[in-house]
């Protein structure tokens, strides 16, 4: 073996190139701000994969702008029985699967999967750059889209889900709802409390990302960083 991709890698590695209809105007800085993003930028506990891993994965970062309170983005909160990320809060999405055409394919298939999301209401805008996972050895490309028409989503299977959420971005703005995290793990960065649940990890990160490149930070001063048990108690 020489390490080189297999084709069909290959091909959902190659460069997607995303041409939106229409961007919408509450969107247009976040995507032009990820365009010209750096990954540090993004996260500082993932980096980029120097060498692409066999095991890929995509998730939706599915925005919509409908909402009284303003553009909300869909998360996840996972099945506490599963045996990795047991209920932890996250984009829906998976492992790439053969077959899928690329990054979006991938994170459009896997959305409706698990959450219901009609994949004719998903406008992909941009990606974001591929970051390695460390404790699940997966590449994950993060798929900025924007969310046409939004329509009633649920858990699929209890099993790997145990409910969806729409969060809109004025409260994971709200100070009262930020943290600064830091684990056992020696994972340490941006963790939202809110909804009874803890929002960390490479969604901490891109979200809290998200709200500088959106404009939709508020100012907040970071206190004392919290580990899991303590961020856990907060959230109730």
């Amino acid at each position: 073996m020489d390490g080189s991709p297999t084709n069909d890698l290959a091909r959902w590695l190659a460069p997607t190139d995303l041409r939106a209809a229409v961007v919408p105007a509450p969107l247009v800085g976040v995507v032009r701000a990820v365009a010209a993003a750096r990954p540090q930028e993004l996260s500082r506990n993932d980096a980029v994969p120097v060498t692409a891993a066999d095991r890929q994965a995509a998730v939706l970062i599915l925005i919509a702008t409908d909402g009284a309170d303003g553009p909300d983005v869909l998360l996840q909160q996972r099945a506490p029985k599963l045996r990795d990320h047991a209920g932890e809060v996250a984009f829906p999405g998976g492992a790439r699967e053969d077959g899928d055409a690329g990054p979006p394919a991938t994170a459009i298939r896997e959305a409706a999967e698990e959450t219901g999301v009609d994949p004719a209401a998903v406008e992909p805008l941009i990606l974001l750059p591929r970051l390695h996972i460390p404790p699940s050895r997966f590449d994950v490309t993060g798929v900025l889209a924007h969310w046409r028409a939004p329509s009633p989503v649920s858990a699929i299977d209890p099993g790997e889900t145990s409910r969806v959420m729409r969060i809109p971005f004025t409260a994971l703005a709200d100070p009262e709802n930020r943290i600064m995290l830091s684990t056992r793990f020696g994972w340490h960065g941006p963790a939202f409390v809110l909804d009874r649940a803890v929002v960390w990890g490479y969604t901490g990160e891109i979200l809290a990302a998200l709200l500088r490149f959106g404009g939709w930070e508020r100012p907040w001063i970071p206190s004392s960083p919290l580990d899991l048990d303590q961020a856990w108690r907060r959230a109730g």
